[in-house]
């Protein structure tokens, strides 16, 4: 897993007329194919009615975002993503439908400008509108269309958070996600620090109202957890300075948070763990496990390609899990031997020898331009 570092810095091209910048960024990303979200700063700066997105509702936007691209400000676009694109990391596709409500119904506020290029706060929810195909096969979409106002937020962004998708995916809490967020907009700046009250700063991670009451809870359970998981997996840290009025017991009225690149030798050590299963990934970040328990030998042996030819029975007795969860995902709900026979009158004797990761992509191909020739059934 390669982190920000890694990655050339983006140039903005400058024929791109009438994009702006958050946009044009998100053309050269889509173009050179990189795993990045070019996310407004206004949407990183946001602030919700009540609370914020969930960490699930925070992927499937940032996702979302991604497929539509530079055409993400066009008025009246509808764009389409798969359920396997949208649920990232996670395996099933029960949680879409839940996340696409949430994301109709949040309130989001933004900092803008208005008609007249006055400062204005935006509130309105992220989609307009969205539409889920039924079937549950990873290949099934999902319709959908930016709001109104979230479309001339981009349009106008002419600064963006450069977000890692794998760290984003692999990010566990919401409030973690949206520091995170923090991070990308401003680690590439010469002033790598922000200062917030204490009130503002809860707003900002979405922090619901009553949650958290006295700040070493705050602290405790969102600060220190954040950070914790932000240090492990992002290519920058991220600390914190309490400031404390001058009032009864001193209380912290502001937070100066700081964050800071990485050097090298860490970031190797990052991306290794982003490379790591995420189980025992809290067990390392404690330290609570031993370095033994990350050997490669005791990874299971079915985590490893098959070195067995493509089945010449039934793959409903299939013993290749990898083999069913491709024709699962992109076989249209089309019945699993029906594919496997027109698969294997394609390959002829090629079968025979194919075997691993080359049998592996040919299959997942195949699957997909069957469902392309023949529609879903």
């Amino acid at each position: 897993m390669k982190l920000d570092s890694d990655t050339v810095e983006i140039e903005v091209p400058p024929d791109l007329e009438g994009l702006s910048r958050t946009l044009r960024v998100a053309d050269v990303i889509r173009r050179r194919d990189l795993d990045f979200v070019s996310k407004p700063g206004e949407l990183v700066e946001s602030e919700f009615e009540t609370g914020s997105l969930s960490a699930a509702g925070r992927k499937a936007f940032a996702l979302m975002l991604r497929k539509a691209g530079p055409e993400a400000g066009e008025d009246s676009k509808t764009f389409t993503i798969t359920k396997k694109e949208l649920r990232g990391s996670h395996k099933g596709n029960e949680r879409i439908q839940p996340v696409m409500d949430e994301l109709l119904r949040v309130i989001v506020r933004i900092r803008t400008t208005s008609k007249k290029g006055k400062p204005a706060i935006m509130s309105q929810s992220l989609l307009s509108s969205c539409v889920e195909e039924i079937s549950e096969d990873g290949m099934s979409v999902v319709e959908f269309q930016f709001s109104e106002s979230f479309k001339r937020v981009i349009q106008r962004s002419d600064y963006y958070a450069r977000v890692n998708l794998g760290v984003m995916l692999a990010l566990q809490s919401r409030y973690s996600l949206t520091l995170y967020d923090l991070g990308c907009l401003i680690i590439n700046r010469q002033n790598r620090v922000v200062k917030m009250n204490v009130d503002e700063l809860r707003r900002r991670l979405g922090v619901p109202d009553g949650s958290f009451k006295n700040f070493a809870e705050f602290r405790r359970d969102v600060l220190v957890k954040s950070k914790a998981e932000i240090d492990q997996l992002a290519d920058f840290i991220v600390e914190w300075e309490e400031i404390r009025g001058t009032g009864r017991g001193r209380p912290v009225e502001a937070v100066k948070l700081t964050f800071s690149p990485k050097d090298p030798v860490e970031q190797e050590e990052t991306a290794k763990e982003l490379d790591r299963p995420k189980v025992g990934r809290r067990a390392r970040r404690d330290g609570s496990v031993e370095e033994v328990a990350a050997i490669p030998a005791a990874a299971p042996v079915a985590a490893l390609p098959s070195s067995k030819p493509f089945p010449t029975g039934s793959m409903h007795f299939s013993g290749d899990q990898r083999l069913l969860t491709i024709v699962a995902d992109y076989g249209g709900g089309w019945d699993k031997d029906l594919i496997a026979g027109a698969f294997r009158e394609k390959m002829g004797d090629r079968l025979k020898t194919l075997t691993g990761v080359p049998l592996y992509k040919s299959w997942e191909g195949f699957c997909k331009s069957f469902v392309g020739l023949r529609g879903r059934p």
